[in-house]
C-alpha cells in the first residue's frame, strides 16, 4: 500500500505514468532472487541502484533462515547480494555512468566491522543483540563494500552516503525518548538532496569509494580525544577479505 502511494505521488508530481513498483522483502535472500529476476526480465540495463532499505529492530528478529533481520537486510541482501546480482544489469549503462550508493549512516562511526558472528550476532553472541550496535556493524559494512567494489568493479561507480540525522518513524521507534540527543533533525528534503545528487550527477564528479555527506566527500573515521581519524574503526584489508567471503557464502554469490 505505502508503494503505491508512493508510487502515484511521483507519477503525478512527475507528469510520468513509467513509473514501476517491485516489492521485496530485503532481509529474505530468496526474496532478492526473485525481484532482480523480474528486474531483468524487464529491462536491459540499470544505470543507478539506490540501497537504502532495511530495519532496526531493538529485539534480535530473525528472517525465515533464522538470520538476524537489522544485519541481513542492510547489509547481506540489501547492499551485496542485491548489488552482486544486478552487476551485469549495471555494465550495460550506456556511456559507462552506472553507480551504486550504498545509504549508510554516522551510526558507523561508531565501530569497526567486527568477526562476523559479533556483527550477525549469531551462535553464542546471539543473546548479546543490540539493535543500535548491529546497525552500527551493517553501515560499517557498507562503506567498506563501497571501497572494496570500486576496486572489484572499476567500471561503476560505488559510494556510501550519510543522509544526516533524518526526523523519521524509524528513528523514533529505534531510541524512543533518547531520539533528542540526535538533534536538530533534518527534514525529509534536506536528508535526501545529497543522495539524489549522487544518483544524477555525471560519474566524473564522483568519487568512488567515498563516503558522502551533502555532496561532499567526508572522513570515514573519527576517534580519540582529538575526534582525530584514530585505528579504533578502522578494519584491515585482511579483515575486509573476511568479511567479503562471508558475504558470498552467507548468500552464495
Amino acid at each position: 500500500e505505502r508503494a503505491k502511494i508512493a508510487q502515484k505521488d511521483i507519477q503525478d508530481k512527475t507528469k510520468n505514468k513509467n513509473v514501476n513498483v517491485l516489492l521485496a522483502d530485503v532481509g529474505e535472500p530468496s526474496h532478492i532472487e526473485r525481484v532482480v529476476k523480474e528486474f531483468t526480465d524487464k529491462e536491459d540495463k540499470l544505470d543507478c541502484l539506490v540501497c537504502n532499505a532495511g530495519a532496526l529492530f531493538n529485539d534480535r528478529r530473525v528472517n525465515s533462515n533464522g538470520q538476524e533481520v537489522t544485519f541481513m537486510s542492510h547489509l547481506v541482501c540489501g547492499s551485496y547480494q542485491l548489488t552482486k546480482l544486478l552487476l551485469p544489469s549495471l555494465k550495460q549503462s550506456p556511456a559507462n555512468e552506472a553507480r551504486v550508493v550504498f545509504v549508510s549512516s554516522g551510526g558507523m562511526y561508531n565501530s569497526k566491522f567486527p568477526e562476523w558472528e559479533v556483527a550477525a550476532s549469531s551462535g553464542k553472541y546471539e543473546s548479546d543483540y543490540n539493535g543500535n550496535i548491529a546497525y552500527s556493524y551493517a553501515k560499517r559494512g557498507q562503506v567498506l563494500l563501497a571501497e572494496r567494489f570500486t576496486k572489484d568493479y572499476p567500471e561503476v561507480a560505488f559510494v556510501s552516503t550519510h543522509p544526516g540525522w533524518v526526523r523519521t518513524a524509524a528513528v523514533d521507534g529505534a531510541y524512543g525518548d533518547s531520539a533528542k540527543y540526535l538533534e536538530p533533525f533534518r527534514n525529509l528534503w534536506e536528508g535526501s538532496e545529497g543522495i539524489a545528487w549522487l544518483t544524477a550527477t555525471p560519474k566524473k564528479n564522483l568519487e568512488s569509494g567515498a563516503f558522502y555527506l551533502d555532496r561532499s566527500p567526508q572522513r570515514k573515521h573519527i576517534a580519540g580525544l582529538f575526534m582525530t581519524d584514530g585505528s579504533f574503526t578502522k578494519n584491515s584489508e585482511k579483515e575486509v577479505d573476511v568479511m567479503m567471503k562471508k558475504l558470498e557464502e552467507c548468500v552464495g554469490v
